[in-house]
């Protein structure tokens, strides 16, 4: 019985997975398949069922399954004319369990990868600033004052004279201050970098599959009892 894509499937068309990568291209229909031309100039035959289309559209048939998986559904073998009840379990998902079959569960585990990326940087470079300093320097000069005391009166060396030639030269003197700069190295400044080490947080979604029991007609379904 064909599903709802067999009649839009026609020859030529071309066959992608579900990421759009392409498988081959469409060949002839033959009951609940159609044939699929893949590998080099279309050595490699395919006998898809319809149920693994998951839409067409723009002359393109997107399959439900990943390329890479595809070897492994044993599309490989031609299909008899009707469907075996094996055969359609195959291509469905569904197979019949026999004595010692057993039914894989999977979960999807979250794994961290961490890359380093530049944030910012940092530059060290020297600003000139002005500011007022005083100091206090002490200094001396010299300061004159007149003796005067009597003495025994005697006779002088020599007369009065009217002229004003007989004088006495002091010379003062004082200290002044002259200010110089020099520039002193006063603390030196050097730039390293240290690791620390934090702990961030991250989420997704994550799937896991569980098992699910379906019952149809009179059947005693036990749990094992080892678990």
């Amino acid at each position: 019985m064909h599903n709802e894509y067999s009649h839009q499937v026609s020859e030529g068309m071309d066959v992608l997975d579900m990421n759009g990568e392409k498988i081959g291209k469409c060949g002839e229909t033959l009951g609940d398949y159609f044939n699929v031309d893949a590998g080099f100039l279309g050595t490699t035959e395919y006998y898809v069922p319809f149920s693994a289309i998951s839409s067409v559209s723009d002359n393109q048939i997107f399959l439900n399954v990943h390329k890479e998986n595809v070897e492994s559904m044993g599309w490989n073998r031609r299909p008899a004319t009707a469907r075996t009840t094996e055969t359609a379990d195959a291509f469905s998902g569904e197979r019949t369990a026999h004595g010692g079959d057993s039914l894989q569960l999977r979960e999807e585990e979250l794994q961290a990868r961490k890359t380093s990326v530049e944030k910012g940087s940092v530059q060290l470079g020297k600003d000139v600033i002005e500011e007022e300093r005083t100091l206090d320097v002490p200094v001396t000069r010299e300061e004159v004052y007149v003796e005067r005391h009597p003495v025994e009166r005697r006779e002088a060396d020599a007369p009065i004279a009217n002229d004003k030639s007989e004088t006495i030269r002091v010379p003062v003197t004082e200290e002044r201050v002259e200010v110089e700069k020099r520039p002193y190295v006063y603390e030196e400044v050097g730039v390293a970098k240290r690791v620390t080490q934090d702990t961030e947080k991250v989420s997704d979604t994550v799937r896991r599959e569980e098992l699910r029991v379906d019952e149809e007609g009179d059947v005693d379904v036990r749990k094992d009892p080892k678990r």
